[in-house]
């Protein structure tokens, strides 16, 4: 999954990816790392519907989901 280059200094902690496709990415953040690694390398990946009527983004529309929740949270505070 990744490497993590530590100190014992909590805020120098690096967390870098470890797929050839990601070209050594680094995260400074446990939480950013993973939201990462979820979102783009794991093999069930959450599906997020905007459930207003008739919006492109829905599932009864065929629409394309959301990989994450706060993408379609600013979806629907700026479309809807």
């Amino acid at each position: 999954i990744g490497c993590m280059y530590s100190t014992d200094d909590p805020s120098t902690h690096i967390f870098q990816c470890g797929s050839p496709t990601c070209r050594k990415k680094t995260y400074t953040r446990w939480y950013d790392f993973k939201r990462h690694y979820n979102g783009a390398h794991a093999m069930e990946r959450p599906m997020y519907w905007c459930d207003f009527e008739g919006c492109p983004r829905g599932e009864e529309v065929g629409g394309r989901p959301f990989p994450r929740k706060d993408k379609l949270n600013s979806h629907v505070q700026s479309m809807h």
